[in-house]
C-alpha cells in the first residue's frame, strides 16, 4: 500500500484540471495519470465519507461523522453559456454536475448537524473568475492574486431548507483552523499506542499505518473535489 501514498498537493491539483496529471507516489514506485473525481463518480466528497464510515476493517475507530474532518474543495461556479448563446453538451453536463454537487453539499451539512461548523468545511470561490479566464491567463502572478481573493472571501455554509449563508470566518481562516486540527491529530497519533488506520496487506496480516494519504482518507475528502 505504500506505493499508493501520494502527496495531497498533487491529488488536489489533479482534481481541479480538465486534463490528466502525472502523479508519482512518495516512495517513487508508482506512477499514474490522475483525473478529477467527477469523471469517475458523481461526488468524491460523498464517496470518501461513505467509504470511511462503512470500512470498519481499515477504519475501526470511526463510529460516525463526528469522528471525521472533511474538507471539500469546490470547482467554482460553472461558466457555461458565458460569451455564447449556444451551449455545448459538455456545458449542460457541467451545469447538471454543479446542481448535484449543491445537493450533496446540503445533504452532508445535514448529516454533520451542529458539528458542520468544525468538522465539515467547503471552500467555494463565488463569482470571482470563470474557468475560461483561468485557462487564458498566462501570468502566474495574476493567478496568485485570484487565489488570494478567493481565500479572503467569507466562507459559505449550507443550511437545509434555508439555502446558503455567509459566516464570519473567511475561507483562509477556515483552512488555517483545519491545518491546526490536523497538526493536533498528528501529535495525538504519535503518542497513541492504538493504530488509527489498519491497512490490509495482500497475502499477509493487516498492517497498522498512518501516512499522509491515510490521514487524508481518515480526516478529509479531497477531493478530491466535491
Amino acid at each position: 500500500m505504500d506505493g499508493c501514498d501520494f502527496k495531497i498537493a498533487g491529488v488536489c491539483g489533479a482534481t481541479i484540471t480538465n486534463q490528466a496529471v502525472d502523479l508519482k507516489s512518495i516512495d517513487g514506485r508508482t506512477k499514474i495519470l490522475a483525473v478529477g473525481g467527477g469523471v469517475a463518480m458523481n461526488n468524491p466528497t460523498a464517496a470518501a465519507i461513505t467509504h470511511v464510515l462503512n470500512n470498519k476493517q481499515e477504519f475501526p475507530l470511526c463510529k460516525g461523522v463526528e469522528d471525521l474532518l472533511v474538507v471539500s474543495l469546490a470547482n467554482g461556479e460553472s461558466d457555461a453559456g458565458v460569451g455564447s448563446i449556444m451551449s455545448s453538451t459538455a456545458a449542460f453536463v457541467r451545469i447538471a454536475g454543479d446542481g448535484a454537487a449543491d445537493m450533496v453539499d446540503q445533504a452532508v451539512s445535514m448529516a454533520f448537524g451542529e458539528s458542520r461548523r468544525n468538522n465539515y468545511i467547503r471552500i467555494q470561490g463565488n463569482g470571482i473568475v470563470s474557468k475560461k479566464q483561468i485557462k487564458n491567463n498566462k501570468e502566474n502572478r495574476n493567478m496568485f492574486m485570484i487565489a488570494e481573493e478567493m481565500l479572503a472571501q467569507k466562507n459559505v455554509e449550507s443550511v437545509l431548507f434555508s439555502g446558503k449563508k455567509l459566516v464570519e470566518k473567511t475561507n483562509m481562516e477556515k483552512l488555517e483552523m483545519i491545518g491546526g486540527e490536523l497538526i493536533k491529530e498528528e501529535e495525538r497519533r504519535k503518542k497513541s499506542i492504538v493504530p488509527t488506520v489498519v491497512l490490509k496487506v495482500q497475502g499477509g496480516s493487516p498492517s497498522p499505518r498512518s501516512s499522509s494519504a491515510t490521514t487524508l482518507s481518515t480526516l478529509s475528502s479531497m477531493s478530491v473535489l466535491g
